[in-house]
């Protein structure tokens, strides 16, 4: 069975960065990828054997295109939310997190409590120890670390027993879910196993804008960025300004990993610019066309907060 796409169609897409999302025959979307060159990507599909029972499916490329690639890799994750497109299964569901959140038992040692929430604001008074897509992915890293840092089963809900957890009389518990252990060392080990999955510190003092552009300056779009929320972005292609990616302010998972991987990419320090709270004001009621007032970006060591966990 020969392709609805033809390789015409194909070499006339941008080789820009993008979102290209495939239609079926009666116009419903079956998947939505992201590129930074999307005809070459989308080329890649209709090449790939693997791929060729998905291409055969297609009828329709859209193609919808962005600055960049942080442009890209938040539209594609909103999108794929939004829309839900038929192949994008690991993506495709708006999934509650999970978050793990440490509370005091009586004798001061850190209970681990899992909870199921819709979103997450990080500025939460609650401890808040890490972040998980599932309860799943939470209790196999519980049970992890119950190993590799010598936590209580007990403590960490993974067991419910009024005495010792199984783990004491397998000599890999030091008795902590019996007040035998010391509280400071257990509670210590308890904060470095979570080091890894820790939501880190917002490394500004204030909101911030991210620009991205191509190189001849046609196209141009500015996110606006708060606590690892996205908050919006402006869109301008040939002087005509739109709204790019939209998003209610609540923590994503999905968007803070996509951020913080890029925020701390040493080459992508000079398109974030911290924001005065007039500045941001401004932003948000005029868009892109008060980024252009904006001044150049502040050295890094005057935009971010000294340390950050």
């Amino acid at each position: 069975m020969k392709f609805r796409v033809s390789p015409e169609i194909i070499s006339s897409l941008p080789n820009s960065p993008g979102v290209y999302l495939f239609y079926g025959p009666q116009e419903e979307l079956l998947y939505v990828g992201k590129s930074k060159a999307v005809r070459t990507r989308v080329r890649s599909h209709f090449s790939a054997a693997e791929e060729r029972w998905l291409c055969r499916k297609v009828h329709r490329v859209e193609v919808r295109r962005t600055a960049g690639e942080l442009g890209a890799l938040l539209l594609e994750s909103q999108l794929i939310k939004e829309m839900q497109p038929f192949y994008n299964r690991a993506q495709r569901q708006r999934r509650r997190i999970i978050v793990a959140r440490s509370v005091l038992n009586k004798q001061g040692y850190i209970v681990v409590n899992l909870d199921a929430v819709d979103y997450l604001e990080v500025r939460e008074s609650k401890p808040i120890l890490g972040v998980f897509k599932h309860r799943t992915q939470a209790k196999e890293f519980l049970d992890m670390i119950a190993k590799s840092h010598r936590l209580c089963p007990k403590l960490l809900k993974l067991e419910v027993t009024r005495g010792y957890c199984f783990s004491y009389h397998l000599h890999q518990c030091d008795g902590a879910c019996m007040g035998e252990e010391d509280v400071v060392k257990y509670n210590v080990r308890v904060e470095e196993a979570f080091e890894a999955r820790r939501i880190k510190a917002w490394p500004y003092e204030s909101a911030v804008a991210i620009e991205e552009r191509v190189s001849d300056g046609s196209h141009r779009e500015v996110f606006l960025l708060d606590n690892w929320c996205l908050i919006g972005g402006v869109r301008s292609s040939d002087g005509a300004f739109e709204k790019s990616v939209q998003s209610p302010r609540r923590f994503d998972y999905d968007s803070y990993r996509i951020l913080y991987s890029y925020m701390t990419d040493p080459q992508n320090q000079k398109s974030i610019m911290e924001l005065s709270r007039q500045q941001f004001e401004n932003f948000q009621r005029d868009g892109l066309r008060s980024a252009a007032t904006m001044i150049s970006p502040p050295s890094t060591s005057k935009r971010k907060r000294s340390q950050a966990t």
